[in-house]
């Protein structure tokens, strides 16, 4: 069962029944097994003014994936450690390994490992960016999303056109040539 919510803030009670949309804000997708973690990241997140974002958000791995697939978020803030089958790390190799649907998506990976060990390992799975919970910084936090969006925004899909598809003559059609104009004949004395 999909255990994630789309999170809206009335007077900074979380209301999950109310389900944000709009179709040109940036979706972001929050995943931490730690309710008050989720809540203060949305928070944050609902809070910044440029870029306005929507946020959903799960609880595990397995949800987070089956979330992704299905909302296509424009940018992942992933716990590292997550509950049932999933990390934050398969989640993050998942959505890199799947660039048709998830080239435009960011991932940012939130955990409590440690800055050397985030510094090794987050871009091996693909992720642009870390940030340790141990030194969670509000505005740190919204330059990162904005600056991940930002680099994410401009990439562009490359797709792959088969063969059997006939691809159209770049070349200009040939212009018409004018007949040449007949000489009159020279007249022999």
């Amino acid at each position: 069962m999909l255990q994630s919510e789309t999170l809206t803030f009335t007077q900074g009670i979380a209301d999950n029944s109310v389900k944000m949309s709009a179709a040109n804000k940036p979706l972001v997708l929050v995943v931490d097994d730690e309710p008050a973690m989720r809540e203060l990241l949305a928070l944050h997140l609902l809070r910044m003014e440029d870029p306005k974002v929507d946020v959903i958000f799960a609880e595990n791995g397995d949800d987070a994936w089956r979330l992704s697939l299905k909302k296509l978020p424009d940018l992942v803030i992933l716990d590292v450690m997550l509950p049932e089958s999933m990390s934050g790390w398969d989640v993050c190799k998942a959505i890199r390994e799947d660039k048709a649907r998830f080239n435009h998506t960011g991932v940012i990976m939130l955990t409590g490992i440690g800055e050397t060990l985030n510094a090794l390992t987050s871009p091996l799975f693909g992720a642009d960016a870390y940030i340790n919970k141990s030194e969670f910084s509000a505005a740190d936090f919204e330059a990162l999303v904005r600056e991940t969006l930002n680099k994410r925004s401009g990439v562009s899909i490359s797709v792959r056109v088969p063969d059997s598809v006939k691809k159209p003559s770049a070349k200009k059609p040939a212009a018409a040539k004018k007949p040449a104009a007949k000489k009159p004949a020279s007249k022999k004395a």
